[in-house]
Formats: C-alpha cells, sequence, structure tokens
C-alpha cells in the first residue's frame, strides 16, 4: 500500500521546491533504476506524475512542503557520523559523583535566595502607568477622593 495520501512527492524524490521538470524527470528515473522494490518503483513514478502533471498538483504540494526543507542524505550522513557517539561517559561520571550528601548543599543559602526571589518587589513600568492612568495627569489640585469628603 501507497502513502501518496500524506508523502509529498518532493521528499520522495529528494528535491528542491524550485526543481525543474527536468530535475525531476532526471531524478524519477534514476530513482526508479535504483528502486529495491516494485513498490519503490511505483512510488517513484507517482511522485514524478505529481510534479510534472497538472500544475495544480505540483501547487498542492508545493504549498505542503515545509519552508526550506532539504531532502539530501548527505547532510544527514554528515550529522549523524558527527554526532554518533555520545561525548559523555556517563557511567564514569556517575561512579565519580557519589552519593549526595546533606552537607553537600547549603540549605540556609538555597532558602535564602528563595526568599530574596519571593520577596523582592516586581519592576513598575512607570510611563505605562501614567500612559493608563484612571484620570489624566494635569496641572492643580488632585480631584477630591471619597475618603477627603467623609473625614475631611
Amino acid at each position: 500500500m501507497r502513502n501518496e495520501t500524506w508523502t509529498n512527492p518532493f521528499h520522495i524524490l529528494g528535491l528542491p521546491a524550485d526543481a525543474t521538470p527536468e530535475t525531476i524527470t532526471q531524478r524519477g528515473r534514476e530513482l526508479s533504476d535504483l528502486a529495491a522494490s516494485e513498490e519503490e518503483r511505483s512510488l517513484c513514478g507517482w511522485a514524478m506524475r505529481e510534479l510534472i502533471g497538472a500544475p495544480e498538483t505540483r501547487l498542492v504540494h508545493l504549498l505542503t512542503e515545509a519552508p526550506g526543507a532539504a531532502y539530501r542524505d548527505e547532510e544527514w550522513q554528515d550529522f549523524a557520523r558527527r554526532h554518533r557517539r555520545n561525548p559523555a561517559n556517563v557511567k564514569a561520571l556517575k561512579e565519580s559523583a557519589g552519593t549526595l550528601r546533606d552537607t553537600d548543599v547549603d540549605l540556609a543559602a538555597v532558602l535564602d535566595l528563595i526568599l530574596d526571589w519571593l520577596l523582592a518587589p516586581p519592576e513598575v513600568d512607570l510611563i505605562e502607568g501614567v500612559r493608563n492612568a484612571p484620570l489624566p495627569p494635569t496641572p492643580g489640585a488632585p480631584p477630591l477622593e471619597v475618603t477627603d469628603v467623609l473625614f475631611g
């Protein structure tokens, strides 16, 4: 069963979205010749027909293609070669670390940092406060408040 409904022909042929019909034909024939099974050969033919056939069909695939997608096996192989092994020896790090003791952590310093963070006042944006004041600032006496009227 082919998966044409969710596979993009650009991905199958390993071509950029701006590939010319000649490039598409050439790449499709190369992949068809190198295909290991009839299903792979059929999939390459389908991808060629989708991109070379009707312009509307190619446009649909072009619009569903990820921007900047590059399907180059060499790039993937280079990435895999560079990142093949874990650069850190996790087992050696674990053995050298030992177990955590209560003297390894200064609990008072940790609590002091947490309290400083919790009790620090937030930054105030005075310009935004003036712009969005309930009453625009004007020269002169401020308006009367309810407490001024009740308590003089």
